[in-house]
C-alpha cells in the first residue's frame, strides 16, 4: 500500500509527497485508520517504526478550530522532533503546533499558544503552564501519550495522571510504547474505553538488522578501543556512557586526538544541546557522547554505530540504547565494551535478549595507544602478580623495604616467594605501576 491509497486527505497526501513519504510503515498502515474513526488505540513498537506519523496524521485529519490536541512526550528533543513533523503537516492544513518544554524562556511559548491547534510538551512545563493559567485543556478532543515506558522510567506516571484528569472525559486517547510495564497497562484500563491494540514489537529486542558485538576490555583501555573502531570503521557514532562526567571526558579525549565528537548530557544549557544536535543531524560532527537521559528522544537518521562504552545497568536500556541504529530497515551495529566489572550486567543482558553476543576483537590502529591494564590481570582482592628476576639477590624484607620508599605501602604487597634471583611477587592494581619504576628488577613480567 501507498500513501496515495490510504483514505487521508489531499491535504495531508500532498504534505507527504512534498516531503519525500510515499509508502506507509507498518505501523503507520495499521493505525493510521484506526486513528482516523476516532478509538481510542494502544500501540506497542519499538523506537523508530514511524508511530510520530501515525499520530499526527490521524490528529491532523479531525482536528478543528482552537488547541484541540495535546501529546505528551518524556524529553524536549522529542518535543522539538513531534513539533517539526507536527509544523511540515500543518502548513498543508492551516493548523499551528507549538512545542512546550523546559531550559527555555516560556515567553514565546505562551504567546504561540494562542494560535495552536496541536501541543506537543514535557509534563513539567504543560504542568506548570496549566497551574499559571496559560494552558486550558477544556476543549481536548485528542490526547496522545508518546514513549510512555519512558515517561514511566523517569517518574512522570504521576504528571501524566495530573493532566489527563483535567481534560474532557470525552476525549480520543492514543498511547504508544516500545514495551508495556503494567504500570502502562493499569493507567490504560483506568482512562481508556475500549482500546484497539496493535502490538508490532515485544519487550524483547526484535531488531534483526542490528549487529551486536561486544570486546572485551578494561577501562583504562576502552578509548582506545573506541578510537580504533571509529577509524577502521568510518561512520555515525552514537557512544552512550553511564555519567555525565565520563561523556564529557570521552569527549575531550577524543577532541585532543583530532575526531569530531562531542558530548551530550544534563548540565548543557538548551541552546547549546539544540546547537550540538543540529550539528550531529547535519553531518558536522560524526561522534556523540551521551547519557540514556539526553540521548531520550533523539530522532536521527544515518546511525551506524552505537558504542556501549559502559554496559547500561537494566538491560531496557540496552535495547532503547542499540535501537537507535537499524532504523527503518537500515542496517545498523552495536558494539558494547565489557570489563570484568561489568561482566554480569553483561550476562543479564544477555540473559533478557535469550541469546548469547558474540565477542569480537578490535585491533589497535595506533592513534591512541593502548596501556597495561592492571586492574585487569588483579585477582579477586585486587592483587596482580608478578614474575621477577633481581639484579642481586635481596631478602624478601629488602623487597619490602625497597618498595615503601618508593610509595608502595606494606597492605598494597601481597605474597612474595623468592629462589635465589628468581621469584614472584604480588601488588595491588593501583601501586603495579610504581613497581616497574623500581631499579632492582633486572626483568619484571606479568
Amino acid at each position: 500500500m501507498r500513501f496515495k491509497d490510504m483514505r487521508i486527505s489531499e491535504k495531508t497526501k500532498k504534505a507527504l509527497k512534498l516531503q519525500g513519504f510515499h509508502e506507509p510503515t507498518e505501523v503507520q498502515e495499521k493505525a493510521i485508520p484506526i486513528g482516523i474513526e476516532g478509538k481510542d488505540l494502544i500501540v506497542q513498537s519499538k523506537t523508530g517504526s514511524g508511530k510520530t506519523l501515525a499520530f499526527l496524521i490521524s490528529i491532523f485529519e479531525n482536528v478543528g478550530k482552537g488547541l484541540e490536541a495535546i501529546v505528551l512526550v518524556p524529553t524536549r528533543e522529542l518535543a522539538q522532533q513531534v513539533e517539526k513533523v507536527a509544523r511540515m503537516l500543518g502548513k498543508s492544513h492551516a493548523k499551528s503546533t507549538v512545542a512546550i518544554y523546559g531550559g527555555v524562556s516560556m515567553e514565546n511559548q505562551i504567546r504561540d499558544l494562542k494560535y495552536a491547534s496541536i501541543v506537543v510538551g514535557t509534563p513539567g512545563r504543560i504542568m506548570d503552564l496549566m497551574r499559571r493559567g496559560y494552558l486550558n485543556l477544556d476543549r481536548i478532543k485528542f490526547f496522545v501519550l508518546d514513549e510512555a515506558d519512558r515517561m514511566l522510567d523517569m517518574g512522570f506516571i504521576d504528571d501524566i495522571k495530573w493532566i489527563l484528569q483535567r481534560t474532557p472525559e470525552e476525549k480520543q486517547i492514543m498511547l504508544f510504547s516500545a514495551t508495556m510495564p503494567q504500570e502502562i497497562v493499569n493507567l490504560a484500563r483506568r482512562y481508556m474505553r475500549d482500546p484497539v491494540k496493535i502490538y508490532l514489537s515485544k519487550d524483547e529486542l526484535t531488531a534483526d538488522n542490528i549487529a551486536q558485538y561486544y570486546v572485551e576490555v578494561g577501562e583504562v583501555n576502552k578509548i582506545a578501543k573506541l578510537s580504533s573502531l571509529i577509524i577502521q570503521e568510518r561512520g555515525k557514532y552514537l557512544v552512550f556512557c553511564n555519567t555525565r562526567r565520563k561523556t564529557k571526558s570521552v569527549a575531550e579525549i577524543l577532541q585532543k586526538y583530532g575526531f569530531r565528537a562531542y558530548a551530550l548530557h544534563g548540565d548543557m544549557r538548551q541552546a547549546a544541546r539544540t546547537k550540538t544536535m543540529n550539528a550531529y543531524k547535519d553531518g558536522k560532527i560524526d561522534i556523540l557522547i551521551s547519557t540514556d537521559v539526553a540521548a531520550r528522544g533523539i530522532d536521527v537518521h544515518g546511525i551506524t554505530h552505537v558504542v556501549n562504552y559502559d554496559v547500561p545497568l537494566y538491560p531496557k536500556d540496552y535495547v532503547h540504547r542499540i535501537g537507535r541504529t537499524g532504523r527503518m530497515d537500515a542496517h545498523g551495529k552495536a558494539i558494547t565494551f565489557v570489563s570484568r566489572e561489568e561482566m554480569e550486567y553483561f550476562r543479564r543482558i544477555e540473559d533478557y535478549l535469550g541469546k548469547r553476543i558474540q565477542k569480537i576483537e578490535i585491533k589497535n590502529a595506533g592513534k591512541i595507544k593502548e596501556r597495561i591494564d592492571y586492574r585487569e590481570h588483579s585477582d579477586i582482592f585486587g592483587f596482580v602478580k608478578f614474575r621477577f628476576e633481581l639484579r642481586n639477590e635481596l631478602s624478601e624484607w629488602d623487597i619490602v623495604k625497597i618498595a615503601d620508599n618508593a610509595g608502595i605501602s606494606e597492605d598494597s604487597i601481597g605474597d612474595i616467594y623468592l629462589q635465589g634471583k628468581r621469584g614472584e611477587i604480588k601488588v595491588h592494581y593501583r601501586s603495579a605501576p610504581k613497581l616497574k619504576r623500581i631499579r632492582i628488577f633486572k626483568e619484571l613480567r606479568l
